[in-house]
């Protein structure tokens, strides 16, 4: 298990900025209409998906520690930064589960989300700690997808990370 909670933050949001998780728009078209989402409707899917990925892997979401969300300002290709309301959203949720099921859990988690068709842009298996890591994307959605072994002993995250969404009925800004 990771002890240090930086090593394990950079670890978590390094995929994600490598892969572009924070841009907005494709570089081409820095305008491009948002998909528009409002907050409460991203925090109910962001819910029903990691209840899907639970299902999946026959974990029950524990209270302790409780589901965290969060929300951010997008953040633009150029930093830039609009006051439009556009925002994107991380939710987590956490399973009680024995470390020696962990690997062979994240594997059900693995085969449901590629059946799904997310694309797993990173498996790690250690089986002498043992833990298991692993990071997907939605392509279609523009989610990004973690399952993975975290502190303390014993829990199973799972995360969902939406794309940039601007609020209904909200002007979209231009750059």
């Amino acid at each position: 298990m990771f002890r240090n909670r930086a090593y394990l933050t950079t670890l978590i949001l390094l995929p994600l900025l490598l892969t572009g998780a924070c841009m907005s728009q494709q570089p081409d078209d820095i305008n491009k209409p948002l998909p528009r989402k409002s907050r409460a409707d991203s925090l109910a899917w962001a819910k029903e998906y990691t209840a899907a990925m639970a299902h999946y892997a026959e974990v029950k979401i524990t209270d302790d520690p409780g589901p965290r969300h969060d929300f951010e300002t997008c953040v633009g290709q150029n930093d830039e930064v609009a006051e439009d309301g556009r925002y994107t959203l991380a939710y987590t949720v956490y399973a009680k589960l024995p470390e020696d099921q962990h690997i062979a859990t994240v594997r059900k988690i693995r085969k449901a989300l590629e059946a799904n068709g997310v694309r797993i842009t990173s498996h790690t298996e250690r089986p002498e700690v043992p833990e298991s890591i692993l990071y997907g994307r939605n392509d279609k959605e523009g989610t990004f997808l973690v399952a993975d072994s975290v502190n303390p002993h014993g829990t199973l995250r799972l995360s969902v990370s939406t794309p940039c969404f601007l609020p209904p009925g909200v002007k979209q800004q231009q750059f």
